[in-house]
């Protein structure tokens, strides 16, 4: 029997004020951009296709009954008795996604998403004085967007774990205007809600309606 257990990250993000003055912190869709204007902005710009995925988080540990450590790669995976669908090499990283569900989104699918991306902002552009960040106790991301090349090269990707409300776009040299910084508000959850419902729609089920891919 394969067992898996999970290493818990502890990151912790210092306020630099209590918790209820997050709240002056107005972040919603206040975005006004286009169709047009969110297809030229980066990454869906470059991107000739846009995939959600789901895969066992890259910071899993697993098992065997004698509690001996094992690898965890595609092979293993497929030994598992996973279906796993594509392998994909991550920018500036050392660990893969090893996708076991993907979904190419069509047009109407990449506008509905750049909408909550893009215009899902800060109203004023900018954060206030003070201001409280998200502080969490677990980071094991099972979901992901990625923005593809046309050689299904990933040029920019949205690592996701929805049980610890947390998310960054990846590489942080190129992201969408204050993307990683709103990643960790308190108010994060909001959207993450909406980018969950999202996936979900679309057909992406672990991460979203259960967490455990050995069911």
């Amino acid at each position: 029997m394969i067992r898996n257990r999970y290493l818990l990250l502890f990151f912790l993000f210092l306020g630099l004020s209590s918790y209820s003055q997050s709240s002056k912190i107005k972040w919603g869709l206040y975005g006004k951009k286009t169709v047009e204007e969110r297809r030229a902005t980066f990454p869906f710009s470059e991107a000739k296709k846009v995939v959600l995925v789901a895969f066992p988080s890259p910071y899993a540990v697993f098992e065997d009954e004698e509690d001996d450590m094992l690898k965890k790669d595609s092979v293993d995976l497929v030994g598992w008795g996973l279906n796993v669908v594509k392998t994909y090499k991550l920018p500036k990283q050392e660990y893969k996604y090893i996708a076991i569900e993907k979904i190419e989104l069509n047009q109407n699918q990449i506008d509905s998403l750049s909408h909550i991306l893009i215009n899902y902002k800060l109203k004023y552009d900018k954060l206030p004085e003070t201001y409280t960040l998200y502080a969490y106790g677990c980071y094991e991301p099972r979901n992901a967007i990625l923005f593809l090349d046309a050689e299904d090269k990933v040029v920019s990707y949205f690592e996701i774990c929805f049980e610890c409300h947390h998310f960054s776009q990846l590489p942080m040299d190129k992201t969408i205007i204050n993307i990683n910084t709103i990643s960790s508000l308190p108010e994060a959850k909001k959207m993450l809600d909406l980018i969950k419902d999202f996936m979900k729609a679309c057909g992406i089920k672990y991460g979203i309606v259960s967490n455990n891919f050995l069911e």
